[in-house]
């Protein structure tokens, strides 16, 4: 009995239930926020004595918003409240805001797990809220660059100083750019010209983002080809990568000077003369038509090395290929492929066809998916969602390019009837 009561105390705090676990959500910075601007969502979920399993946890869809997670391992944190030892984990998140005003950030989902892994329960952290502010000199209109540092450059390929240029010619320009804590596909557009004259053929861009401990760099590749078609002088425009720096507080601009250069006429203009100065001299009258056919020979080969060029380069920019790189890598059941494949595609698509995308059901959902997979809490993408897009964006195309029903003939039928 004297044991019995000396044990009765622990048992009772044996069997006593214990605390709820603790959900504690943080932003760094939470105020004096711009567009564009990396902020850092730290959700820390805490459990009184011992942790059974790590849980999992995720943030909603912010409107306005990009919400990303780039560490696949949470970090373990330990803290003591009111006398009460805790253990967790930490998971960290970064949200990008792509407008002004205010933003409300959902609040963060946590399903809690048995030891063998399996749910057992879930809880709801607390929502937030952020203010955003458009800064003088920004265009919000589209994706804004938000960072200490930001790095642009090109490169030319032949140099066109002094490259020698003829009609068919083509030239490659590289835009490198890289930007601390913002995301690749983060980057804005850059929109190609050219004057009458010359061919722009536009590659898909090459993007990379690597993350160390929540901080992101993105590298961003854009390559276009100028294809010049006829003799004359040409000035390819100038680009400008504006941007927001956030350690100086000001707007700022990476300006990517065009070029100037002179395609030369071919050597067709000159094949007359140097015939005509062969004319008088019997001597040569054999060598003549050997000569023209090695000339023309030789004319033609260029020019259709040139039209080859030209068509090789209309097919690797045209919808179509566009399209099948989409299937090909919605196929594969990779999300970041298949965005960048998407946004290609997005891209080559005529004006009104494009605008016609989001009203597309099928098309709309599979895309909302796969934006949610990537940049939301949904579910994690794979081969039956890439071909559920596959098969939308396949059904958009036929639709678009079906004839019109009850479409008529302008000519007479063959055959009228009486």
């Amino acid at each position: 009995m004297a044991l019995l009561l000396a044990l009765l105390p622990s048992l009772v705090l044996a069997q006593a239930p214990a605390g709820e676990p603790l959900i504690r959500t943080t932003l760094d910075p939470s105020q004096g926020i711009v567009i564009g601007q990396p902020v850092r969502l730290n959700v820390e979920v805490l459990f009184p004595g011992e942790m059974a399993h790590p849980p999992r946890v995720s943030v909603p869809e912010a409107a306005g918003g990009q919400i990303l997670r780039f560490e696949t391992q949470a970090t373990t944190v330990r803290d003591q409240i009111a006398g009460q030892d805790y253990v967790g984990q930490s998971f960290e998140f970064v949200l990008f805001p792509r407008r002004g005003g205010e933003i409300a950030i959902p609040a963060p989902s946590v399903t809690f797990l048995d030891r063998s892994g399996e749910p057992e329960g879930s809880a709801k952290g607390q929502a937030t809220r952020i203010e955003v502010t458009v800064p003088p000199g920004i265009d919000p209109s589209g994706p804004v660059l938000a960072a200490n540092r930001v790095d642009v450059e090109q490169s030319w390929s032949p140099d066109p100083r002094t490259a020698q240029f003829k009609p068919g010619s083509a030239l490659v320009r590289l835009i490198r750019r890289h930007a601390d804590g913002v995301l690749a596909l983060g980057m804005a557009e850059l929109h190609f010209a050219a004057p009458d004259g010359v061919r722009v053929y536009v590659d898909p861009p090459a993007v990379e983002d690597r993350s160390n401990r929540g901080n992101v760099d993105g590298h961003r590749t854009d390559k276009v080809t100028y294809v010049f078609e006829k003799a004359g002088t040409y000035d390819l425009p100038a680009l400008s990568q504006p941007w927001w720096s956030l350690s100086e507080k000001q707007a700022r601009i990476a300006a990517l000077p065009g070029a100037t250069l002179t395609v030369a006429a071919g050597p067709a203009a000159d094949r007359s003369d140097a015939i005509s100065g062969w004319r008088w001299s019997s001597a040569w009258l054999a060598a003549v038509p050997v000569f023209v056919v090695l000339t023309l020979g030789l004319i033609l080969r260029s020019r259709l090395a040139a039209l080859w060029q030209q068509a090789l380069l209309r097919h690797r920019s045209s919808e179509a290929t566009a399209r099948r790189q989409l299937l090909r890598a919605a196929s594969g059941g990779d999300a970041s492929a298949t965005y960048r494949a998407l946004l290609h595609w997005l891209e080559r698509l005529p004006g009104d066809e494009r605008r016609c995308v989001r009203s597309d059901e099928g098309l709309s959902h599979a895309i909302a998916r796969l934006e949610r997979s990537l940049f939301g809490a949904g579910a994690a993408w794979g081969r039956p969602a890439g071909a559920e897009l596959a098969e939308a964006a396949s059904s958009f195309h036929r639709q678009r390019r079906a004839p019109a029903q009850g479409a008529t003939s302008s000519l007479p039928p063959l055959n009228p009837v009486a």
